[in-house]
């Protein structure tokens, strides 16, 4: 009887948990505006994949204020799906990635730029899922935007209550935590789901697995409704002025356990169960899976300076989304990783302990 009430406690104490850290997590977006994107865009409602196109002509569409729910706009009690089209202009192509920032959604969309696929939140009918409540945050490449004339297009699916880009802020910024990567290793890895064999060996032949995104949950990726193990892998070379440099990798936010080797040795990972090695930590000495920065210090005893460097992540997803999700995703040197620490806001210690509580 007394480990039942205990038992019903810690649910109760779990759920409250969660609230807690959503909304106290440390912050590794540290943005700077770049363009403020709030004003008129173009609308439809109805349901077009060519809408997403940069060269679709928009001009019959009607103008609809964002933010405000289009139920305010004289689209009253519809529930379905619409579409924002938004041109805007670039005198150069950012050397960087950019960071789409939108304060709330109702209830899910999916957002393209130039005609190309940048992410989602929620998810789409059949299988619908909310995200109303859900700030966005969507990182741009470099290599989507293009001189002049740039398109972003959301598809948006309400199935109840006001519908639409409902709260901002909504602008265009730019990173700059990311600007402290020595190393953007952003982009591009090899990836797999299930347990893979000695998937962590440096000579591990990945030749034959998909390419996925980082960061980005898989879901969005083509894996939508995976929960369980998945493998990421990347190769890289190390720049000659970063040889003598204390290093550290940088692997943003992973939803929601990892263990992490480089080059065939084990250099870190996050998780919540209570047998821990020392290298199950991130950021801070945090637990916390997935809402914890992971950093984690590269022996130099194990970089290569001349060849080939691979990065072998081995992910446990216990529900809901999955992977890496968030940035930023490279090499620091430890003076850019102690700049950076001072940007970040740190996890309060007793959510930490709370933490550990919750799972032993």
């Amino acid at each position: 009887m007394i480990r039942m009430v205990a038992k019903t406690l810690k649910y109760f104490a779990l759920t409250l948990s969660l609230l807690i850290i959503s909304t106290l997590g440390s912050n590794s977006q540290i943005l700077q505006e770049e363009q403020y994107l709030e004003g008129y865009w173009k609308f439809s409602i109805g349901d077009d994949e060519q809408w997403k196109q940069p060269d679709f002509d928009d001009s019959q569409w009607s103008s609809i204020r964002v933010p405000a729910s289009w139920e305010s706009q004289g689209y009253n009690d519809y529930n379905g799906y619409a579409w924002y089209r938004k041109t805007i202009r670039l005198d150069i192509i950012p050397k960087h990635d950019l960071v789409l920032r939108i304060g709330s959604i109702d209830d899910i969309d999916e957002v393209y730029i130039n005609g190309r696929f940048v992410g989602n939140s929620g998810k789409m009918p059949p299988n619908t899922k909310t995200a109303y409540s859900e700030e966005r945050f969507y990182t741009i490449p470099s290599s989507y935007w293009q001189k002049g004339a740039n398109v972003i297009a959301i598809r948006v699916y309400d199935y109840y209550d006001q519908g639409g880009i409902i709260r901002g802020p909504v602008t265009l910024n730019t990173n700059v935590a990311e600007q402290l990567v020595s190393l953007n290793l952003a982009g591009s890895w090899k990836f797999a789901i299930h347990n893979q064999h000695n998937a962590e060996k440096a000579n591990y032949d990945d030749s034959d697995w998909s390419d996925i995104q980082v960061p980005g949950f898989w879901e969005s990726a083509g894996w939508p409704g995976y929960d369980g193990i998945a493998w990421y892998r990347k190769s890289f070379k190390l720049p000659a002025h970063l040889a003598n440099e204390e290093l550290i990798l940088l692997l943003g936010r992973i939803d929601d356990e990892d263990k992490t080797w480089l080059n065939g040795t084990r250099i870190g990972g996050v998780s919540p169960g209570s047998l821990r090695s020392s290298l199950a930590r991130g950021l801070f000495g945090s637990y916390q899976s997935h809402t914890t920065l992971r950093a984690y210090e590269i022996p130099q005893s194990i970089i290569n300076t001349v060849g080939d460097n691979t990065i072998a992540i081995r992910v446990v997803d216990t529900g809901i989304d999955g992977g890496i999700y968030d940035g930023p995703i490279g090499i620091m040197t430890r003076q850019q990783f102690d700049t950076f620490k001072k940007m970040v806001r740190k996890e309060p210690d007793w959510i930490d302990t709370f933490w550990e509580w919750l799972n032993n």
